[in-house]
């Protein structure tokens, strides 16, 4: 896909944005930025949005307020897998079934993909099972495929089942790994795996041969598992949770987490406890290489960074146009609700798409993406 520049606009003195810092000088295309700068929109309301769509509206890059350029481009995808490898996988070849199936996935992903590994219970020799620090550190970390895929590769192949489930201690490690480690691009998390999750890593672990403790706390792992799922996806930036499952896993359960991580897969899927993927122990491999092929598309990004720095633009005033199939460029509204439009990213650092004005960008790899700053934001009519 192509992605076109950024258009920043300069108007009339009376409603332009500011771009001066300090003094007189004028941002334009020749100024240098810092490698560091970090663009973030300062709105002091999300409902301060000037103009209404009346129906398709163009602004002209050649309109004569356009006096500035610089480039906008795609931001990256992150995506690391959780991979249950507790000893119910080695019941009825889901263990050989997901690692083809994982294989599949890296085989078709570009090698620009950004891809890491952790799995859960934490290998023989990579720490404590049951200790959220041991999950910090993936098996793989995450790093574009063009660097590691024979390692993922390697590691899957080497890996066997083994052990309980601590999957509150696979998420909040993977909470902490993307935190400690901050990336650019959308941040993914794919979650596979056969069953409940043990107590591990949760405030009231209980011993194996306490009956009483795990009779008790017989939820602890689960909803541990949920209040670190709704955390990363609520943070900044936030973490999608694509979760793939058996029905040895409790749909309700995995259901859950695709819904609180922002991967429902339709609008009305929590009715049917259907918003993650299930995968049938009879055709494990082919349901899982399905959903991988399918999250694959959902996890490409359509997030765009700034490469100017657009720190003192005025928010309400700054438009998204999309062309495809080399037609005129028509502006796609904010949408706040993200339905069909775009809006900031958490932290307004940078613009993303929403619904079926992603879908467009999406399906055709001509698509041009332009970013207009300094003329009225519109949105939905």
């Amino acid at each position: 896909m192509t992605v076109g520049v950024l258009v920043l606009v300069a108007c009339s003195p009376a409603a332009a944005p500011t771009f001066t810092v300090g003094g007189p000088n004028r941002l334009d295309a020749a100024t240098v930025l810092p490698a560091d700068a970090v663009p973030t929109f300062e709105a002091s309301t999300r409902d301060a949005i000037p103009v209404v769509d009346r129906g398709v509206a163009v602004i002209s890059p050649d309109a004569s307020c356009s006096t500035t350029t610089a480039d906008a481009r795609r931001l990256p995808v992150n995506l690391l897998i959780l991979l249950d490898r507790s000893g119910s996988m080695s019941e009825s070849g889901k263990w050989t079934a997901a690692v083809s199936g994982l294989r599949t996935l890296l085989a078709r992903l570009d090698g620009s993909i950004r891809v890491g590994l952790t799995m859960f219970p934490a290998p023989a020799g990579a720490g404590a099972a049951d200790r959220v620090a041991t999950y910090n550190t993936p098996n793989v970390a995450i790093a574009a495929l063009s660097t590691n895929r024979a390692q993922l590769e390697s590691v899957l192949r080497g890996a066997s089942p083994g052990g309980n489930t601590p999957m509150n201690c696979a998420t909040e490690g993977s909470r902490a790994y993307y935190g400690a480690f901050p990336m650019d691009g959308s941040h993914n998390v794919i979650l596979i795996t056969d069953g409940a999750p043990t107590d591990e890593c949760t405030d009231n672990p209980c011993s194996p041969f306490d009956l009483a403790c795990l009779l008790a706390n017989r939820d602890a792992g689960s909803n541990a598992v949920r209040v670190s799922v709704a955390r990363g996806a609520r943070g900044t930036p936030p973490i999608r949770y694509f979760i793939a499952g058996t029905p040895d896993a409790s749909d309700a359960f995995l259901s859950d987490l695709a819904f609180t991580g922002n991967t429902a897969r339709t609008p009305d899927c929590q009715a049917t406890t259907s918003c993650h993927y299930r995968l049938q122990t009879g055709s494990f491999e082919a349901d899982l290489t399905r959903a991988l092929d399918e999250i694959r598309g959902r996890a490409v990004s359509c997030e765009f960074a700034v490469d100017a720095d657009p720190s003192r633009v005025d928010p309400t005033r700054v438009n998204v146009s999309v062309s495809t199939g080399g037609a005129t460029p028509t502006i796609v509204p904010r949408d706040v609700d993200h339905a069909n439009g775009w809006d900031y990213s958490p932290g307004m650092r940078s613009v993303v798409l929403h619904g079926p004005a992603c879908d467009r960008v999406l399906a055709d790899g001509t698509a041009l993406v332009r970013i207009v700053f300094g003329c009225p934001t519109i949105t939905p009519g």
